[in-house]
């Protein structure tokens, strides 16, 4: 029997199997053998058939122990198949293929596995193992859905409940590896069985990403279709975000400052979450919530203790970064805590929602190199948060294989001509001018170019320096250079008549200020105004902490699944980070207007080793 320890297909685990090999005279010296080899060999040319083609195969285990692959793959050569035992045959034909794909040599794999020169007569088992081989070589080969089929018959020739479990797990993993059109062919293929058109139909279902929010409709109504299916008893694992109930809360905590330098944010959170209960939530539960002072419960300890007593089933924050760095350091707490900053570390349990700007500045970086930029300019403010957004910046782009040419990290209460000019280098050439002038003693004709090594730029900029900065790209001839901005240069409501320099800058922004208002927004801003600036954004915090918390689990156990928030299209981590997809935007006279669906498709690949922190300004 082959060695069943496997990897995911999608990453190609192709080598030479434990199985294919004899268990004994691992450690046997060469010489001796090179001795048994030539004793098999001298038995194998005096005796019958069979047994002559058993000697070869035990000769060549030895031989492959060796390294003489090619003297191996020879002898192997010799011998007829088709007239062997069914268990020799098969044992035979996996030496040779499981050595074929050790080396990437799927076709000549595929040969020694043809059905055609195999008897017909193999047991279940054994006929299993040549499909999971065949499989092997189609993934070698990029023929995802070749490899799928022979997994799909390979699993309905086990009886054992975990090795068909494993190979389930191989066929989903393949299936999501598979693009849009290869699936899609696959379902219309005319001559699908049964359980292979049940597979390609489920990963059709689901394999755009699951909206935790509408319950699974999809895969609900797939498995009203399949319900006698495979995959419907024992789903792969990769589906179990698909079907986990959402998390059933009771009595949540929040736990938020009533006063100190966070009492303000803390208090739009607080309003964002009541609004959300008030507007019914994205979802059916109707939990207690009990407030709870993060500045009079301060540690760990006394966290565990209000929990136990108040018998709570969830804590929402806290917002302090350091108390979420305690936490983190700390024995895992009574209940989950969905806090909102970062830590250094993570924890079982717990489970971070922020608005850290470090996610916006990845994307903007991605989505540059993927309109085709390759060598960019970063502009910043000189600043802290600046600084720390142009590292993210450079970190992003430089990962993707882009280069960062140059970066100004502007004076924002300084001229800002004469820092761009430096930046594009237009200023030297201005002083070659004036020396060759100085020099000639006469006039002369002269045309400012900037440097041409910069193809886009990537900006974090305040309105009021943003809406200089464009104008000033013009001015020093580099009005043609794409700028992507991160949401810092939008006020959060359209001024036409003082954003109209901001013209043809593509940046992302929250739906909560691009797209039309939520029932939850718009009472908020009937009662608030502060709600569209940017600090109304903490008011989205905590509408998203209010309506995210159930599908916790299944956002932790599926990579497809998201639901839609104020905040963006919320998705979970390896690290129980939330991270955010952004809708893109361009200014058109003066007025932010939305990019079409097809050009909104930046990917939230947050580096997992960023540490931001809940940044209530800028």
């Amino acid at each position: 029997m082959m060695n069943r320890t496997r990897l995911p297909l999608c990453i190609l685990l192709i080598s030479i199997l434990g199985g294919c090999a004899a268990p004994t005279t691992t450690t046997q010296a060469p010489q001796q053998r090179g001795g048994q080899i030539d004793q098999l060999l001298a038995a194998a040319n005096n005796a019958p058939t069979i047994q002559a083609a058993e000697l070869k195969y035990q000769a060549a285990q030895l031989m492959f122990k060796q390294g003489n692959e090619a003297q191996a793959r020879a002898l192997l050569d010799q011998i007829d198949t088709r007239s062997l035992p069914p268990a020799l045959a098969f044992d035979i034909a996996r030496m040779r293929a499981t050595q074929a794909l050790g080396v990437q040599e799927s076709s000549r794999a595929l040969g020694y596995l043809d059905r055609a020169i195999l008897p017909p007569s193999l047991p279940a088992p054994q006929q299993a193992e040549l499909g999971e081989l065949r499989a092997q070589a189609y993934v070698q080969q990029m023929q995802p859905i070749a490899a799928a089929r022979e997994l799909i018959a390979a699993a309905q020739l086990q009886t054992a409940p975990d090795v068909r479990q494993e190979i389930h797990n191989q066929i989903w993993q393949i299936l999501k590896q598979s693009s849009d059109d290869e699936i899609s062919d696959a379902v219309r293929t005319p001559g699908n069985n049964y359980y292979e058109q049940g597979w390609f139909e489920l990963a059709q279902q689901v394999r755009s990403g699951v909206d935790m929010t509408v319950g699974g409709s999809a895969l609900a109504q797939w498995k009203t279709l399949w319900e006698s299916h495979p995959a419907y008893s024992q789903p792969p694992q990769g589906l179990a975000g698909h079907t986990l109930a959402p998390l059933d809360v009771r009595r949540i905590g929040l736990l938020l400052p009533l006063s100190g330098n966070l009492a303000e944010p803390a208090r739009a959170i607080s309003e964002g979450f009541f609004a959300a209960v008030m507007a019914g939530g994205a979802h059916n539960q109707h939990p207690d919530i009990i407030s709870i002072d993060s500045t009079v419960i301060t540690t760990p300890g006394q966290l565990a203790t209000v929990i136990a007593n108040q018998q709570l089933d969830l804590v929402v924050g806290p917002l302090s970064r350091d108390y979420v760095a305690q936490l983190s350091q700390s024995p895992a707490m009574p209940a989950p805590i969905l806090a909102l900053n970062q830590a250094n570390t993570t924890s079982p349990g717990i489970y971070h929602l922020d608005l850290a700007s470090e996610q916006e500045a990845t994307l903007v970086a991605q989505r540059a190199w993927q309109d085709g930029h390759h060598r960019v300019a970063i502009i910043v403010p000189q600043a802290e948060w600046g600084e720390r957004l142009a590292d993210t910046f450079r970190q992003t782009f430089n990962a993707l294989g882009g280069t960062v040419a140059t970066q100004l990290n502007y004076q924002p209460n300084e001229e800002l001509s004469g820092q761009i000019g430096g930046m594009l280098l237009t200023n030297r050439s201005q002083a070659r001018a004036k020396e060759v002038r100085r020099i000639i003693g006469q006039r002369l004709e002269f045309e400012e170019h900037p440097r041409d090594d910069i193809d886009a730029i990537l900006m974090t900029a305040l309105p009021q320096e943003a809406r200089q900065i464009k104008p000033m790209l013009a001015f020093h001839f580099a009005g043609n250079l794409p700028v992507y901005a991160t949401s810092h240069l939008y006020e959060g409501t359209p001024d036409p008549v003082r954003d109209v320099d901001l013209n043809g800058i593509h940046f992302i922004d929250l739906p909560w200020t691009l797209n039309p208002a939520s029932p939850a927004h718009v009472a908020l801003r009937a009662s608030r105004n502060d709600v569209d600036g940017r600090f109304g954004r903490l008011y989205a915090l905590g509408i998203d902490a209010y309506n995210l918390y159930p599908f916790l689990p299944g956002l932790s156990s599926n990579s497809q699944a998201y639901i839609d928030g104020e905040t963006g299209r919320l998705m979970l981590s390896s690290q129980q980070r939330v991270i955010r997809e952004l809708p893109w935007a361009v200014f058109d006279n003066g007025v932010p207007q939305l990019l079409p669906d097809a050009e909104n498709q930046t990917p939230a690949l947050l580096p997992e080793t960023a540490d931001p922190g809940v940044q209530p300004t800028p």
